[in-house]
């Protein structure tokens, strides 16, 4: 099962380019805890729950190699990747790539973790619907080493 969604755009000349990492372009924000996260990520609330939405709306933006540690979302989460190229796991499946355009889908209760490659910075929008149900539920630190 894959939580990401495929997207329809065909790749540029401009895609094809080796990627530019500008760190200070993502350092927006708040620094998240070390606690939950491999590496420097950077949190920054645009919608955040109330009496009326109970959702949250944020962008993390992960420094290259920077990754979160595996976690749960009781309602889901939904990550729109705004820049850069990451991964994303679902525990017990295959490493997914990543990129600005997709859109990842993670299902209520599933353990996942997301983050940048090595070699660039990668942001996304998190959505997280139904935030009465609880936030996110960290567990253990990515065992990962990245091959490319």
């Amino acid at each position: 099962m894959s939580c990401k969604q495929e997207t329809s755009t065909t790749q540029t000349e401009e895609n094809k380019k080796q990627p530019t990492v500008n760190v200070e372009e993502i350092q927006q924000g708040a620094l998240a805890s070390a606690e939950n996260n491999t590496g420097n990520v950077w949190v920054k609330p645009h919608v955040m729950q109330d009496s009326i939405y109970d959702m949250m709306l944020v962008t993390e933006a992960f420094e290259p190699g920077a990754r979160t540690y595996w976690h749960i979302h009781p309602a889901g989460e939904i990550l729109v990747v705004t820049k850069g190229e990451g991964y994303h796991q679902i525990k017990g499946q295959e490493l997914e790539e990543i990129k600005k355009g997709d859109v990842i889908k993670c299902p209520p209760g599933v353990s996942h973790w997301h983050g940048a490659v090595k070699n660039n910075v990668m942001s996304h929008l998190v959505i997280l619907p139904n935030i009465a149900e609880g936030g996110a539920i960290w567990q253990d630190e990515v065992a990962f080493e990245e091959e490319k």
